[in-house]
C-alpha cells in the first residue's frame, strides 16, 4: 500500500480552489465549478493547447471528481484515513514539503488537503484489491479468452504526423505523394514533440482488434492500407476539433500471442482492475447523487 500511496503523491499538483458555485452534491459532498475550472486549465495547458474547453471536457472531469468523491468517502468510513501506514506516509510527506519550502507557498493549504484525500482513494482501491485477491484459476481463464480473441490477429505499427489544421495536413500529404521520407516529413509537419524526436513513428505495435475496439475512427482510416501506406485525407479523431492527423502503416504482422507465464502479471492487473471497477459500480449505486 506504501508504494501505491508514495507514487500517487508524485502525480498530484492542484491549484487552489475558492468558492462557486455548485455542480454536483455527493451524499452531502459539494462540488463546485471552480474545482472543474482548475482541472480544464491544467488540461489544456498540459496539453500545449491540443485538448481544449469543451461542454465534454467538462462532463468528463465531473464525472471523474464524482468518482473521486465516493472513493474518500468510503476510505474515511473504513477509518483508513487512520491507517498507520497512510499517516506515515503523510508525515513523510509534510517534512519533505517542509524541507523545500513548499508550505510557505501560495495555494499550498488547499493543495495540501488534495492531496491527503487523492491518499485516501489510493488506500481504498488498495484496500479493495488486498480483501479480494484474484484466483489462479482466474488468471487460467482469462489466458484462454486471450488466446480465443486474439488467434489470427495482425498488429500494425503506425507512424503519426498532428497537425492544428487541415492546411498544414494536406501540405504533409503532398510531400508524401511527392515520395518524400516519412521521418522527414513528421519531423517538419508534426506538433506533437515527440513526434519530431522518433520520425512520428512509435516503437510498439498495436493489434487491429483492440484498435478497432477501442479507436474506431483510427482503425476506420487505417484498416485497408498497407505497409508503407498512408492516409489520403486528413483525418479528424474528435468532431468539431481542428487537429488533423495523418496515419502512416510502417509495418504489420501476425500479433505474436505470449506465454501464459509471461502473460499473467497484465492479466492479474487487468482481473484487479474488473475487481475495482465492480466496487466503483457498488459505490454509485448506494450514493445520493445530485446534479
Amino acid at each position: 500500500m506504501k508504494k501505491h500511496l508514495i507514487a500517487a503523491a508524485l502525480l498530484l499538483s492542484l491549484a487552489g480552489l475558492t468558492s462557486a458555485q455548485t455542480v454536483v452534491t455527493v451524499n452531502g459532498t459539494k462540488i463546485d465549478s471552480k474545482e472543474i475550472d482548475n482541472q480544464v486549465s491544467a488540461l489544456v495547458k498540459e496539453s500545449n493547447n491540443q485538448i481544449q474547453n469543451s461542454p465534454q471536457l467538462r462532463q468528463e472531469i465531473t464525472s471523474r471528481l464524482v468518482t473521486r468523491t465516493l472513493l474518500i468517502q468510503a476510505a474515511k468510513k473504513q477509518q483508513l484515513d487512520k491507517d498507520p501506514t497512510y499517516l506515515d506516509v503523510i508525515k513523510q510527506a509534510e517534512a519533505k514539503a517542509k524541507e523545500l519550502g513548499d508550505d510557505k507557498k501560495p495555494g499550498f493549504s488547499a493543495q495540501w488537503a488534495i492531496f491527503k484525500d487523492d491518499l485516501l482513494t489510493q488506500a481504498y482501491l488498495s484496500n479493495v484489491i488486498k480483501n479480494n485477491p484474484v484466483k489462479p484459476e482466474e488468471i487460467q481463464k482469462a489466458y484462454k479468452e486471450l488466446v480465443q480473441k486474439y488467434s489470427g490477429v495482425k498488429e500494425v505499427q503506425l507512424g503519426e504526423i498532428i497537425t492544428k489544421d487541415a492546411a498544414s495536413a494536406n501540405q504533409a500529404i503532398a510531400a508524401l505523394n511527392a515520395k518524400k521520407d516519412f521521418r522527414a516529413v513528421a519531423k517538419q509537419y508534426t506538433v506533437d514533440e515527440a513526434g519530431r524526436q522518433n520520425g512520428g513513428i512509435a516503437k510498439n505495435y498495436i493489434n487491429l482488434k483492440d484498435l478497432q475496439e477501442n479507436a474506431q475512427p483510427v482503425f476506420d482510416a487505417i484498416k485497408n492500407l498497407k505497409k508503407g501506406q498512408f492516409t489520403a485525407t486528413p483525418v479528424q479523431i474528435q468532431p468539431n476539433n481542428s487537429i488533423n492527423v495523418i496515419f502512416y502503416v510502417n509495418d504489420i504482422r501476425p500479433m505474436k500471442i505470449r506465454s501464459q507465464k509471461e502473460a499473467e502479471p497484465a492479466l492479474a492487473r487487468g482481473l484487479q482492475n474488473a475487481i475495482v471497477n465492480s466496487a466503483i459500480e457498488q459505490l454509485y449505486k448506494n450514493a445520493n447523487i445530485k446534479y
